[in-house]
């Protein structure tokens, strides 16, 4: 989902980013970052997530259905 995505599902839904960053107890330029991708954190994905109703793997994909990195070491 791109931000202005999720951004239209919190509006939709009377949930503001201040709300969410009350409830995780962070401010809420933290949530404003994580939306647009200049932050991440898996635990304020997930609490937006949470707010619009659906799984954080399907909004945030790129940072949750990457492949395993393989291990470069040679033992």
């Amino acid at each position: 989902m791109i931000p202005a995505e999720i951004q239209f599902e919190l509006k939709k839904r009377k949930i503001t980013q201040s709300m969410i960053a009350d409830q995780e107890k962070v401010s809420p330029i933290c949530i404003s970052k994580t939306i647009n991708r200049q932050m991440i954190s898996d635990r304020l994905m997930r609490a937006i997530s949470n707010a619009i109703g659906q799984d954080h793997r399907v909004i945030f994909c790129e940072y949750y259905l990457r492949p395993p990195k393989r291990s470069t070491s040679k033992n």
